[in-house]
């Protein structure tokens, strides 16, 4: 037996003040009164605590003090539109409940039920919603049966239904002899079969007809304890509910990619390469008088031969500009030589232990010689052999090692002006050994855009090694050399067309300009010139991405929103009817969380799969990683948020 004592529940108006009333074992009981008198919520105060209502309620004598696992156990409630979970097929409502009963379930034992209540040949993998109200309200009483409830709450259950269907439940009601039914009616049927009736009057419950005895005996109840598993519970989702939701994650790693985009091309606007902060690279300008037309920008000792000598008036006219401190004549030394075959390099540790490595693949980029000036930051004056970070990380080189290789030594020229090329040269290949006196570090030395495997020799040994002449030494020509040019001109010997300037930091951009002003033939390189117009083409092309940015992923927050609040609202009702059924706040909130925790993880290894896939693109992968994880955490803090938000307003 039910009983519900010191019933006060007050909203706007009191509806019962110390009022009390008994339900009865295996019996029919029904609450009538004018709309408005308080009968469902009455009923609804069975299945939920609530600040408006007071009460003490008493099953089988004892005091029911957990209403949420009373009614999880124990009560059924079906409202006057039989409403079901939206989120389930048929099928799916039984197997949420054989997983509360921790009990497992078949199509047989389901059309068993379902038969129980006169709902024949139904397709139970379809949503409820293809039934009418009267045989909704039935599979819910089907529900009720399979989880073996004791109490069967229904509020109006002959709504909306017809003749047929109000005696098809007159007759389920009067089979189902082992249960405690309790409804709110005014159809004469039903009242016909109901073996109490209370009426709702003076805030208070009346006993209108009674046809039971008061002293009933204790009868068993059900001892099933069921559980609601928070994670089982993620499955059960509604095709348009998977689509909202698989919606929100890829939308969600959309904006992931685009940001990783963006926080590439910040880096990459934002970093400063070492190179171009130090006096060596910055106060240097390199510079050729070109023949022919640029097809290329200019990059220093590659493609030389396509230059042409300075004039002593053109020298002395560039020495006078403003800021020019000194002017020097450069060349390199490579173990590559297009026309020829590349060379290996030998590097000789201190333990005398040796490897020898392959070049040939560097190309122009092959390791070099280059001199270094006496106005370079880096001289200790020690007249050392010196070589370049990349160089010592490549070859694993240290100081008080042993460089052997054979270099190119260009030996004569023959000029031919022919309107892109000046010249042609032929070349001795000579061995060469250097130990190694310093490393220099990355912001060190100077570079070319061109080459960074670099071994630095002082400027006049460069040039003894350059103007030295050993008519014994093999010369390495070219088909062209020897078949047509050998014939039209008479070699020269090699001469140096390309030349360094050291200018005061000043006054590096207005040299730079000068120069490329003073003859359309002239050009001009600088690591820090080159550094600084890539910055600036970089800083305009990440406004331009960030703007587009901004209003791809404002679109696609506004999405994520737009789609989780209507998402979130639609599961009102299924929130609702959780709890109907029993199940804490608590609990589904936790159920929300998984929801929203799996989003989390499904966008944040989303995100992270992309930056693997594209690792050889970034070069700040750490930082990127570190981006994405605090994105996500941003986007499940808004998720969680508009969760909350949506349930508390339920």
């Amino acid at each position: 037996m039910l009983e519900i004592k010191n019933i006060h529940i007050a909203f706007e108006r009191t509806l019962f003040n110390n009022a009390q009333i008994q339900f009865y074992d295996s019996s029919i009981h029904a609450i009538v009164g004018k709309s408005g008198s308080g009968k469902t919520t009455f009923l609804k105060s069975i299945l939920h605590d609530s600040t408006y209502v007071q009460s003490k309620m008493y099953y089988n004598n004892v005091e029911v003090l957990e209403k949420d696992d009373f009614v999880r156990n124990h009560v059924a409630y079906v409202d006057q539109l039989g409403s079901f979970f939206p989120n389930m097929t048929i099928k799916q409502h039984f197997q949420f409940y054989a997983e509360m009963k921790k009990e497992k379930v078949d199509a047989n034992i389901m059309n068993q039920y379902l038969e129980k209540v006169n709902l024949y040949n139904i397709n139970i993998n379809k949503l409820p919603s293809i039934l009418s109200i009267g045989e909704r309200k039935r599979l819910l009483i089907a529900l009720a049966l399979f989880c073996d409830k004791d109490i069967i709450i229904l509020d109006e259950p002959t709504a909306s239904l017809d003749k047929k269907n109000i005696d098809l439940l007159k007759d389920l009601l009067l089979s189902l002899k082992d249960k405690t039914i309790i409804l709110t009616t005014h159809t004469p049927e039903i009242l016909e079969i109901c073996h109490v009736i209370y009426k709702i009057e003076n805030q208070a419950f009346l006993c209108q007809k009674k046809d039971i005895d008061d002293q009933q005996e204790i009868q068993n109840v059900s001892t099933c304890h069921h559980q609601f598993s928070f994670i089982k519970y993620f499955r059960y989702k509604s095709p348009i509910q998977w689509i909202q939701y698989i919606g929100v994650i890829a939308i969600s790693i959309f904006i992931l990619i685009q940001s990783s985009l963006i926080i590439d091309s910040f880096f990459s606007v934002s970093y400063v390469n070492p190179l171009t902060t130090n006096q060596s690279s910055k106060e240097i300008l390199f510079i050729r008088h070109r023949e022919g037309d640029l097809i290329w920008n200019y990059a220093p000792s590659v493609d030389n031969d396509w230059s042409r000598p300075f004039s002593e008036s053109e020298l002395n006219k560039i020495k006078q500009l403003d800021g020019v401190k000194d002017i020097k004549k450069f060349d390199a030394l490579t173990t590559y030589e297009s026309d020829n075959a590349s060379q290996d390099l030998t590097v000789i540790k201190e333990t005398g232990k040796s490897n020898t490595y392959s070049v040939i693949d560097f190309g122009s980029r092959a390791p070099q010689i280059f001199p270094y000036y006496e106005s370079n930051d880096f001289n200790d004056h020690d007249d050392g052999v010196y070589i370049s970070y990349w160089m010592s990380q490549t070859y694993d080189i240290q100081e008080g090692d042993t460089i052997k290789a054979n270099f190119y030594v260009p030996k004569d020229q023959y000029v031919v002006e022919n309107g892109q090329e000046y010249r042609s040269t032929t070349y001795t290949l000579r061995n060469m050994e250097f130990q190694v006196d310093k490393v220099l570090g990355e912001s060190e030395a100077y570079e070319t855009a061109a080459v960074n495997m670099i071994i630095y020799i002082p400027y006049e040994k460069l040039m003894d090694i350059i103007n030295h002449r050993d008519e014994n030494e093999e010369v390495l020509s070219s088909y062209y050399i020897d078949n047509v040019l050998s014939k039209q001109v008479q070699p020269e010997p090699y001469a140096i067309n390309e030349y360094v300037l050291f200018v005061d930091e000043d006054y590096v951009f207005d040299v730079y300009n000068s120069i490329l002003e003073m003859d359309d033939k002239y050009d001009v390189y600088s690591t820090y010139m080159e550094s600084y117009q890539l910055s600036q083409l970089n800083k305009q092309a990440f406004q331009s991405k960030l703007l587009g940015f901004g209003a791809i992923c404002g679109i696609g927050l506004i999405a994520i929103l737009t789609i989780q609040y209507f998402l979130m609202k639609s599961r009102k009702k299924e929130f609702q009817l959780l709890e109907d059924n029993g199940i804490q706040d608590k609990l589904i909130k936790k159920s929300l969380f998984l929801d929203n925790l799996i989003y989390f993880i499904s966008i944040m290894i989303g995100g992270l799969l992309w930056i693997y896939i594209d690792i050889e693109r970034y070069n700040f992968v750490v930082y990127q990683c570190i981006a994405i994880l605090g994105i996500c955490f941003v986007l499940l803090f808004i998720m969680q948020m508009i969760s909350y938000v949506t349930f508390k307003r339920k």
